[in-house]
């Protein structure tokens, strides 16, 4: 049982640092430097120079059943937070909150360097950045296992799964306006993978009672790290007792895969008030070294009838009464090396946008977005209305209300607000907005019961003149 919880909470560990990244409320902001991420043709109104690490931050969370009050629970007189299956958290507290398979997908995109500049009717982007995206299915069963295992039941808990990719993401882009109507632009990624880990059970059954156990599992584990060590056992198996997330990550000696991507995009403006925008994202690859690279398989079935077996709350274990040896659910996780290669699946992402200028001054737009963006642990459709606001030159607000559905994790439709405010002076821009606006949060500003949610902040200085000056407009 330690080994399983084991595997289960390093994958968890792994992730929680954390790409299907949205920005969709800043889309129509003109202002902003990160609405080129999901169309490389949009530009902002100057260049600039983000601020070294904190150019942007962006912060994505989704789930069909888990919020953060119900994944971390106060224990103890000082209240202290702990995960669900830790074992002060009782089944009784748990099981209300849960479904049949409770999925989370979350990822973190932080820009370290970066800049845009204007040349003429071009515009050019150069950024490091560094992705993480993760995370993992909870089956209920396996929960109850961890929590119940003696109350002698049947348990399957297949599709187990956990894990990671941290990347990191140097980009290049660059957009031209061919005339006064058509602005076309593109963009290419190299990416270099620092780590990822994988873990996941196909099947996963458990039988157990005071006269039988019968046990079938067959999981798989992938780790890739450049400076990859992993520890065996005398038999060669992967021992669990001295692999651990901070030593797993604290060898990282270099890059351990390499992929490439390419986004492109444009816009058309018709009648100078309507404008009409579409991009296709993330087309390529991303590859890890198989010398950086171990691949592992975990087979188990067992079957015991005819002896009695106790469960010893003081130990928490089932025991064998009389003649035979203690059975130990640390079977379940051992893996032994298996031929087999890790690979990131990348999935293009679909953008359509279209904006009309009421008044036909820039002062107040109506727009309509649909986005589709997916990775390996989730997928985000979706469709946004958004009135965008520019009272003056230098301040940008926008409100956008969106319905869309994350279908990797169940149907799990969702309807929110979002806003987003950007000042793009002549010497700081700052942005900040979110596409699912939190109404309860804690003091460290988390929210607390939103099975979804999102932040974005940037913070760059502003390069070059005005673009209202360009093209003889001034």
């Amino acid at each position: 049982m330690k080994r399983l919880c084991f595997v289960s909470v390093l994958m968890l560990l792994a992730a929680s640092g954390a790409s299907a990244q949205q920005y969709r409320t800043s889309y129509f902001m003109e202002g902003s430097t990160m609405r080129g991420y999901l169309n490389p043709a949009l530009r902002p109104d100057r260049g600039y120079v983000y601020i070294p690490v904190l150019g942007t931050t962006s912060v994505n969370f989704n789930s069909n059943a888990l919020t953060f009050k119900t994944i971390f629970y106060p224990v103890g007189d000082n209240g202290q937070l702990v995960s669900l299956l830790d074992d002060r958290v009782t089944w009784h507290d748990i099981e209300p909150n849960l479904k049949t398979m409770n999925k989370v997908g979350f990822d973190l995109h932080m820009t370290l360097l970066g800049a845009g500049f204007y040349t003429g009717r071009d515009f050019w982007t150069i950024e490091a950045g560094l992705d993480v995206t993760g995370g993992f299915h909870l089956p209920k069963s396996f929960v109850e296992f961890v929590k119940l295992g003696s109350k002698a039941n049947a348990y399957d808990m297949g599709g187990l799964m956990a894990g990671a990719d941290a990347v990191m993401n140097i980009s290049a882009g660059y957009s031209r306006r061919i005339n006064d109507e058509l602005t076309v632009g593109g963009r290419v990624n190299f990416k270099g993978g620092l780590a990822r880990a994988n873990m996941n059970y196909d099947r996963l059954n458990v039988t157990l009672n005071g006269e039988k156990w019968a046990v079938d599992a067959g999981g798989n584990l992938a780790l890739s790290l450049n400076g990859l060590d992993v520890p065996t056992d005398a038999e060669g198996y992967v021992d669990m007792d001295r692999l651990d997330a901070e030593s797993f990550v604290s060898n990282i000696r270099g890059l351990a895969g390499f992929g490439l991507t390419f986004d492109i995009g444009a816009e058309y403006v018709w009648m100078e008030r309507f404008k009409f925008s579409a991009a296709i994202l993330n087309l390529g690859f991303m590859n890890w070294s198989e010398k950086h690279t171990f691949v592992g398989r975990s087979e188990a079935s067992y079957d015991f009838v005819g002896m009695r077996y106790d469960f010893n709350p003081e130990t928490n274990q089932w025991e064998t009464v009389g003649e035979g040896g203690d059975f130990n659910f640390d079977e379940f996780a051992k893996f032994k090396e298996a031929s087999g290669r890790a690979r990131t699946k990348m999935y293009p992402g679909f953008v359509l946008g279209a904006e009309y200028d009421i008044f036909g001054n820039n002062l107040l737009g109506a727009g309509a977005l649909f986005t589709h963006r997916k990775n390996e642990y989730y997928a985000r459709t979706e469709v946004a209305l958004s009135a965008t606001v520019r009272p003056i030159e230098w301040f940008t607000a926008s409100l956008s209300w969106s319905v869309g559905n994350y279908k990797n994790i169940g149907d799990n439709f969702f309807n929110s607000f979002g806003f987003a405010f950007n000042f793009h002076t002549g010497w700081i821009n700052f942005f900040a907005g979110t596409d699912f606006l939190m109404f309860k949060v804690n003091p460290q500003f988390i929210p607390v019961g939103q099975k979804v949610f999102n932040i974005t902040v940037g913070l760059s200085v502003p390069l070059g003149p005005s673009p209202y000056c360009r093209y003889g407009k001034c």
